[in-house]
């Protein structure tokens, strides 16, 4: 199987130092494997959205439509009773009874407070990637749970001009939450995934438009309204958020992340053809990493070979060498990435033992923050799924 499939948009620029270090930014697409695979041949899923608010006003309106037929029925018969009466009989007992004509009262019907999601439109959002979706194999289900909010605060906002002029302005403000609970549960039944997202207690503040006056805030101003696209919003980052999180732990999903290799511009005094060739040869050779694994190690080990030679002849005491203690650093950084996508994880843990041992100025260990970081990553998610 192809582990990692990297497609490369290389842009070039040249940081201006008196080293005349120059680098080319690789942005690379990659196939990361998941950190928590699946079982052998689990390879469909499918998805269920429940809402709790939409449950309970199904529930309320399935109340209201029974009601609405019982009250349309009673007033049936009443009329129909009432109509069978002659008129003298309707005159007294109107007179002596105070009884009027039946009149038809129809309760209210329900409005929504929350807004109400489609569960397949939701269910949607959720794409394995890798895996077909099927009525069987692992079962994602999302629950969204009851908006919540505080009540809202009116404020009064002060302003001043130049001239010491002071005008006012009116907005409305306050906090919700909407949580939504994922699960994750395999075809035996057992579940694997199983949090909240913005739980209870997680708020996030909403600041309406500002107003020149409170009546102007009161006629602009609907609750409902309001609810309904902070849910939205809520329920649409949440559900990438959610997708996001079940395709780094179970799926072969597509990531992409910055690689910068580094040389160093060639003058008249100094040749170093060698690193820029080597940068330019890395480039080509990560290009060719989707199409021909084979071919595009070959030409990252040749990249490896001329680092490692121009290493060997660094002086970290002398600034005015070829390769001088801030170069050598950098070189460092081109080594350990180089032998990240060649998958040899003790190697690149060896070179950042060794820079960090060796005087290769601060810069160097700097833009390596977060690399060891992704190699460990990387190396536990191969481990995972040996």
């Amino acid at each position: 199987m192809r582990i990692l499939s990297i497609i490369l948009a290389v842009t070039f620029f040249t940081i201006g130092n008196a080293q005349n270090v120059k680098r080319e930014t690789v942005q690379v697409e990659y196939i990361s494997r998941p950190s928590e695979p699946l079982p052998n041949g689990v390879a469909t899923y499918h998805t269920v959205v429940n809402q709790a608010y939409r449950d309970q006003f199904d529930a309320e309106f399935e109340q209201w439509e029974i009601d609405t037929q019982m009250a349309q029925e009673n007033y049936d018969r009443e009329i129909e009773a009432y109509n069978s009466k002659g008129t003298g009989a309707k005159l007294l007992e109107r007179a002596l009874l105070d009884e009027k004509k039946p009149q038809l009262v129809l309760p209210t019907k329900p409005i929504p407070e929350e807004r109400l999601f489609e569960p397949g439109i939701i269910g949607s959002k959720v794409n394995l990637e890798g895996m077909t979706r099927a009525s069987d194999g692992v079962k994602v289900t999302i629950e969204i749970q009851f908006f919540e909010h505080t009540s809202p605060e009116d404020v009064k906002e002060e302003k001043k001009d130049k001239e010491g002029n002071i005008t006012y302005k009116y907005f409305r403000t306050f906090k919700y939450s909407q949580p939504m609970r994922y699960t994750v549960q395999l075809p035996d039944g057992s579940v694997i995934l199983d949090e909240v997202l913005g739980s209870s207690g997680e708020y996030t503040t909403y600041n309406s438009n500002k107003y020149s006056s409170k009546s102007a805030l009161n006629k602009a101003w609907d609750q409902t309204a309001v609810n309904n696209q902070r849910s939205q919003l809520a329920v649409e980052s949440g559900m990438m958020a959610i997708n996001q999180t079940l395709n780094d732990r179970f799926c072969f999903s597509k990531k992409t992340r910055p690689m910068t290799i580094y040389h160093a511009k060639t003058t008249k005094k100094v040749d170093y053809m060698d690193l820029t060739n080597a940068a330019l040869d890395m480039s080509m050779a990560m290009e060719k990493y989707i199409d021909n694994r084979e071919v595009a190690e070959e030409g990252i080990r040749d990249c490896v070979t001329v680092w490692q030679e121009a290493l060997a002849e660094a002086d970290f005491e002398n600034k005015k060498a070829r390769i001088n203690a801030k170069l050598a650093g950098l070189l460092y950084i081109n080594l350990i990435n180089a032998h990240i996508w060649l998958e040899e994880y003790d190697k690149s843990d060896a070179l950042f033992d060794e820079m960090r041992r060796v005087p290769t100025k601060k810069g160097a260990e700097g833009t390596a923050e977060g690399l060891d970081s992704f190699s460990e990553d990387q190396r536990r998610r191969k481990e995972a799924n040996s």
